[in-house]
C-alpha cells in the first residue's frame, strides 16, 4: 500500500488536509499525519520538564481528530508525533513513505514558522513532496503536467506519480531533454516506453527554454488547466523556464497548484 505523510500539525489548513486526503483516496494510499515538536536543549528544572511532556502529550492527544478526518475522507491512517529539527525529521521519516504533503503559502514560504519553507536541504535530503499551496481548492491529479528534462530527478518525480498518473483523465509531458550524442553523453532515460507499459497515454509537447524563452512550465500549467504537476528539483536544464538559477525556491514563489517534487 502507498503511504503518505501529512504534515497535520495545529496550523495544517483545512483545505490543504482535504486535497492531502483527496490525493490518498484516489490511489488508495495509507496517510500517516504527523506533527514535529523541536527538540528542546536538556533542562533540570522540573516545570520545564513538565511542560515538554504535557506539549507531547496534547501533540499524542490529536490522534483520535487526524483519524476521524481519514475516517471522513475515506482512507486508512494513523498518527505519529515526531521529535527534532524539523526538516531532518521529516526527511529522515519520509524514507519509510511514498510521499510528503507539505502546505505552502501564497508566498512560498510553509505555514510552519518552525520552518521557514521545504528549504534546499530538506528536498536534497527527503523523498519526494506534494506542496499543495494554501490558496489550492478543487481537486488535484485529473490533469497533471510532467516536466521531463531527463535527469534522475524528473524520474524520481515521475515514479513517485506513477499511482496519480494511472488515474489521470489528462497528461501532458513536456519534453525539454537535450538531444543525446552517441559516445559522448549517457543514454536517455525511456520514460515513453515506461509510461506505455504502465498503461499511461499521454501527450507530448517539445520544449526548448533557450529557443522558447518567452515560455515557461507556469504558462503550460495554465494553458492546460493542469491540477499537478510533476517535476525534478534542482534539474538545471529547467532553471531558465523560472529565470533564476535557485529553480526550486523560484518555484515555491510561483506555487499555484500542488506540485509533486523529487531530488
Amino acid at each position: 500500500m502507498l503511504e503518505m505523510l501529512v504534515d497535520a500539525g495545529p496550523q495544517a489548513g483545512a483545505a490543504f488536509l482535504e486535497t492531502a486526503l483527496a490525493l490518498a483516496s484516489r490511489v488508495d494510499a495509507f496517510a500517516c499525519g504527523f506533527q514535529v515538536l523541536p527538540l528542546q536543549p536538556p533542562v533540570a528544572m522540573s516545570f520545564e520538564t513538565t511542560l515538554l511532556e504535557a506539549e507531547e502529550q496534547s501533540a499524542r492527544a490529536r490522534r483520535e481528530w487526524w483519524l476521524g478526518q481519514c475516517a471522513h475522507g475515506g482512507v486508512e491512517g494513523e498518527w505519529e508525533v515526531l521529535r527534532g529539527d524539523v526538516p531532518a525529521a521529516i526527511a529522515k521519516r519520509s524514507r519509510l513513505a511514498d510521499l510528503v504533503c507539505l502546505e505552502v503559502s501564497v508566498a512560498g514560504g510553509a505555514r510552519d514558522a518552525v520552518s521557514a519553507e521545504p528549504d534546499r536541504m530538506l528536498v536534497q535530503a527527503a523523498g519526494p513532496l506534494l506542496l499543495v499551496p494554501s490558496t489550492w481548492r478543487g481537486v488535484a491529479g485529473a490533469r497533471v503536467l510532467v516536466a521531463w528534462n531527463g535527469s534522475a530527478e524528473a524520474a524520481t518525480a515521475a515514479r513517485a506519480a506513477l499511482p496519480w498518473l494511472a488515474k489521470a483523465s489528462t497528461i501532458c509531458v513536456l519534453d525539454g531533454e537535450q538531444a543525446s550524442l552517441p559516445g559522448i553523453t549517457p543514454s536517455p532515460l525511456p520514460l515513453r516506453a515506461w509510461m506505455s507499459r504502465h498503461g499511461i497515454k499521454a501527450q507530448w509537447e517539445p520544449y526548448d527554454p533557450i529557443r522558447q524563452p518567452e515560455v515557461s512550465i507556469a504558462d503550460v500549467a495554465n494553458r492546460m488547466g493542469a491540477d499537478l504537476l510533476v517535476m525534478g528539483a534542482y534539474g538545471h536544464h529547467w532553471t531558465r523556464a523560472f529565470g533564476r538559477s535557485q529553480m526550486t525556491q523560484t518555484l515555491l514563489s510561483h506555487i499555484d497548484r500542488p506540485i509533486l517534487l523529487a531530488h
